[in-house]
């Protein structure tokens, strides 16, 4: 079993704090560190519009400056970690922008408008004007069902009827797939998160069942893009831990031998288009990953040594 050593640790915190975005240097501090939460929602306020939305690049791959649904989901995922109540203005804002951007006559959330087409963006985010979505929307549950968890989560600054109706919907939708979808998957398994026992019992089992197609358990499938075992697994209390642990441990090894010269990890992707903006948005994914792996190590007892956040 490997670790990531104390010099490569300092490596890839010296990389975030010269290259890092503010957000994911505040992250960092907050985990690793003395940082503070308020450090951290100062960070995400840049990304805020008036509407109560995120947009401003926050997600990388679309560089849109106005508000969007999945943006947006991005940024509660942040508040959820840092454990926000409801009376947080931030998470007021946020919330109303989500029940203003509701399409009730479409039973849901356009993960981002048209105008994505107007900004550089990766191919999966162009917005097809005859079906009135992107490509990452053939899955109804992406963003549907993740942000049906955040109207759970905050339910009492949501209308309870549109709140359980989406409940309902958003669990009919998964038990009748046939095949889940590596996006879709994450974002029930955070719905699951603001679940009764019983209800999050059934997408747990669900996921559990179609692992093997679902996962990509093969050291030579990791260059690629594609759900890692360590993307359901991320943490050694994770039901899905036991049941791929051999390739959870082996994937780690994998993680800490992907670190690169300057510290940061690098994203396995490429637009292939925008050639010009497509490399400040690896910049900017080169800090997303760099933080998101040292906390995956981090969960999984794989660095050395760190500074503890008092």
């Amino acid at each position: 079993m490997k670790r990531l050593s104390d010099q490569s640790f300092k490596d890839a915190r010296d990389f975030l704090m010269k290259n890092g975005r503010d957000l994911e240097k505040s992250l960092f501090r907050y985990y690793f560190e003395d940082g503070s939460k308020e450090d951290v929602l100062q960070a995400s306020k840049v990304y805020q519009n008036e509407d109560g939305g995120f947009g401003n690049k926050i997600e990388p791959d679309f560089q849109l400056e106005i508000s969007s649904p999945m943006a947006t989901s991005n940024a509660f995922q942040i508040f959820k970690e840092l454990e926000l109540s409801d009376d947080h203005p931030m998470i007021r804002e946020a919330m109303t922008y989500l029940l203003t951007s509701y399409d009730d006559e479409k039973g849901r959330w356009h993960a981002v408008p048209a105008e994505v087409n107007d900004v550089p963006h990766a191919p999966w985010w162009h917005y097809d004007h005859e079906k009135e979505q992107v490509m990452v929307e053939a899955a109804w549950g992406n963003p549907n069902a993740e942000l049906t968890g955040y109207l759970l989560r905050y339910k009492q600054l949501s209308p309870e009827e549109m709140t359980e109706n989406l409940k309902e919907r958003s669990l009919t939708h998964f038990q009748a797939l046939d095949a889940i979808d590596m996006h879709e998957t994450l974002c029930y398994l955070r719905l699951a998160d603001e679940l009764s026992n019983f209800d999050r019992k059934m997408i747990i089992d669900k996921v559990l069942e179609h692992l093997p197609e679902l996962v990509d358990t093969k050291p030579e499938q990791w260059s690629h893009y594609g759900m890692q075992p360590v993307q359901v697994a991320h943490n050694p209390s994770s039901p899905f831990y036991e049941p791929l642990k051999y390739s959870v441990e082996e994937n780690l090894d994998y993680i800490i031998d992907q670190q690169d010269g300057d510290g940061a990890w690098h994203p396995n992707w490429e637009w292939g288009q925008y050639e010009y903006d497509w490399p400040k948005a690896k910049a900017d994914w080169k800090g997303i990953l760099t933080l998101k792996n040292l906390k995956l190590l981090k969960s999984f007892d794989r660095i050395e040594s760190y500074t503890v956040k008092s």
